[in-house]
């Protein structure tokens, strides 16, 4: 004699226990990998001065409870120059919004690339979509009346990199702006792929995504970036799927009440 399977009545301690078993079957492989992420968040900060690093930092980073991450101002100073780093954030969606004062102490026109660079996990894998945007200043903080910051080795004044590789530049070679008077400030803004991000990227984002900023400045001024480069994935990434399906179970449990 064959049993036939009776259906499990609604409201019962059998569809209760289902419906948290399902539950954190899919969430718990979310949080999990969401708690992974926090825990290998850094930010790595390179000074260059003509391709001979200056300066490594890899400062504190604050737990904003939204999601993101910040990073409260601080100063370095390596031999010659002046790092200011404040009002930046950083997530493991990826995105990065830096803002940062670089101040030339030396004598002479110096060239420098400063460079950010933020690690994820998980990978981006299926197709990326990227966009960024930059603000840049220039100060003449010494008063001579003269200032000029430029791009310098055909590079563009900014880069969002992934996996350590240019993708996005911004105000490409050769670019230059120069303060109008002693004490002087000019500024110039631009970006590409926002809102969104819109850009077709990579296939895969792996291990990082960075910023960089390649340029000369003349003595005793200050060049002022405020600068932001975000990566998605073009299709929605595991977790998301595993959160759409945990809605639809949701929506199904409610219908069959």
């Amino acid at each position: 004699m064959k049993l036939a399977a009776q259906p499990i009545a609604p409201g019962s301690s059998l569809q209760r226990s289902l419906r948290k078993y399902v539950f954190w079957l899919t969430v718990l492989p979310v949080l999990a990998s969401s708690f992974a992420q926090a825990q290998q968040l850094s930010l790595d900060i390179t000074l260059a001065d003509n391709g001979v690093t200056i300066g490594q930092w890899h400062p504190l980073l604050i737990d904003t409870g939204n999601g993101s991450y910040k990073v409260n101002d601080v100063t370095y100073n390596p031999s010659g120059v002046s790092v200011f780093c404040h009002d930046m954030t950083m997530s493991i969606d990826p995105f990065i919004s830096a803002s940062v004062d670089v101040v030339n102490n030396t004598l002479a026109v110096q060239n420098y690339t400063l460079t950010f660079t933020l690690p994820i996990s998980p990978a981006i894998t299926g197709g990326t979509r990227i966009g960024g945007s930059m603000q840049g200043g220039l100060t003449d903080a010494n008063g001579d009346g003269i200032g000029t910051l430029s791009t310098t080795g055909g590079a563009p004044l900014y880069y969002g990199q992934i996996d350590g590789v240019n993708r996005l530049p911004l105000f490409s070679s050769p670019f230059s702006i120069s303060v109008p008077y002693m004490f002087g400030s000019t500024n110039v803004s631009g970006g590409a792929g926002l809102p969104g991000p819109t850009i077709v990227g990579p296939p895969n984002a792996t291990n990082s995504i960075g910023i960089q900023h390649q340029f000369s400045l003349t003595p005793g001024d200050r060049a002022t970036f405020t600068s932001v480069f975000d990566v998605v994935a073009a299709v929605p990434e595991p977790g998301s799927l595993s959160l759409l399906a945990l809605g639809g179970l949701t929506l199904l449990f409610r219908r069959r009440r």
